[in-house]
């Protein structure tokens, strides 16, 4: 056992740093699992790949780049109206992000205490975990072994333009996640190509393939997440030396010829890109905060009402070309309205379209987490041909503090 601790930190690059003696308090659904010699060896692997990718995930937020001294530079705001252009700010100099830092750091520090947190979630009743399909489960004997339920199958019984969508995805979920550039901000590669463990065995969740109120059909069934750290997701730590662990680390893919409606939320949020774009405006984001001028805000009882006019093409000043490169790392504050449009065209077929990204939240244990989606408004048409370039309304309530 000793010798594949030592073996994990050197793949992570933690051998001769100090380490901080923490106290780490794991959730109470986290239980001790009765593994065979075999199965350990199965989770050991993916426990290793998940350390890669939380200390890649790490050095990424704390390598300098824009006009950052001390840590990544994010886009905040697609579009201010005073300056006419995007707003950024250096990631770290939220409070809420250098906690998560902070947190992360002491688990690659000791990362043999922090396993005691680590559940591969092969029996997980809290919320159903899929593997993407059969392709994906090949990759890795951990993820056979897991054996979780294939979201082709789940999709091809649902059926119907839904099911269809879910079907292109997971049927080619290796192509889609396989078209990533890490390049230009990772020091190692991230994706399903070096972490076939990891990608493998995290458990993926349909999260809007069920919610009539979640856009287009083709959206509904080609929109992924999978959590990794956090709550909900494989290392399920309550506190760090009594400090609420809010960190919740994972990835999510999107179909192409897509549009993820405008929504917003309480806890604040992340975005990496890692995809390389086939063109130059295949993947397109907006985020700008709920008060911009852009907008016309209406004061009720209980919250604000949002109207976002996206007509006569006023959308697409709002909206920046994403890739992993340039526009590649986003911080969403609270209730900031945010949407990713992945179009068609481009030439682009299954293979060399999509858009897959890191993806965290640092406030999984505050407040509300709910992701709240905005409305076509009256007269806009239906949910089903919601769009950046339509009339929305967002029903901003008031959140409890």
């Amino acid at each position: 056992m000793r010798g594949r601790i030592l073996w994990y930190l050197v793949v992570i690059g933690l051998i001769g740093h100090k380490a901080h003696a923490a106290r780490f308090v794991c959730q109470d659904d986290v239980k001790p699992a009765d593994l065979t010699a075999a199965e350990q060896k199965l989770v050991d692997r993916f426990w290793a790949e998940s350390l890669v990718y939380l200390q890649q995930y790490l050095k990424v937020l704390e390598t300098p780049t824009g006009g950052c001294q001390q840590s990544a530079q994010a886009t905040v705001q697609t579009y201010l109206p005073a300056t006419g252009r995007e707003q950024t700010r250096c990631i770290l100099d939220y409070g809420d992000m250098a906690l998560l830092a902070k947190h992360v750091k002491a688990v690659l520090a000791e990362p043999d205490k922090a396993r005691a947190c680590f559940d591969p979630q092969k029996n997980y009743r809290t919320v159903t975990l899929y593997t993407p399909g059969e392709q994906v489960r090949s990759l890795s004997p951990t993820s056979q072994w897991l054996k979780r339920p294939l979201l082709t199958d789940y999709f091809r019984k649902m059926g119907g333009p839904i099911g269809a969508a879910g079907l292109e995805l997971n049927e080619n979920f290796v192509a889609v996640t396989s078209r990533v550039d890490t390049r230009t901000h990772w020091a190692k590669d991230v994706s399903i190509r070096a972490l076939p463990t990891l990608w493998s065995s995290v458990g993926w969740i349909p999260l809007y393939a069920a919610n009539p109120d979640a856009g287009s059909a083709r959206f509904r069934g080609g929109y992924l997440y999978a959590e990794l750290m956090g709550p909900w997701g494989n290392l399920r730590i309550r506190t760090i030396d009594g400090e609420r662990v809010g960190a919740e680390i994972g990835m999510t893919v999107q179909l192409f010829n897509t549009s993820y409606p405008f929504h917003y939320h309480h806890p604040q949020e992340m975005y990496m890109t890692l995809t390389r774009p086939e063109c130059i405006d295949q993947n397109r984001y907006m985020v700008m905060h709920w008060d911009n001028d852009q907008f016309r805000r209406v004061r009720g009882d209980k919250g604000w009402t949002v109207e976002i006019d996206g007509t006569r093409d006023r959308w697409k000043k709002w909206f920046l070309d994403q890739d992993s490169n340039t526009q590649w790392l986003t911080y969403i504050e609270r209730n900031a309205i945010h949407a990713f449009y992945a179009r068609d065209g481009c030439n682009q077929t299954i293979a060399n379209s999509g858009l897959v990204s890191v993806w965290a939240r640092t406030t999984a244990r505050d407040n509300e987490q709910i992701t709240r989606l905005c409305e076509p408004a009256p007269g806009a048409g239906t949910v089903e041909d919601m769009g950046p370039g339509k009339k929305t309304v967002c029903a901003l309530r008031d959140w409890q503090q």
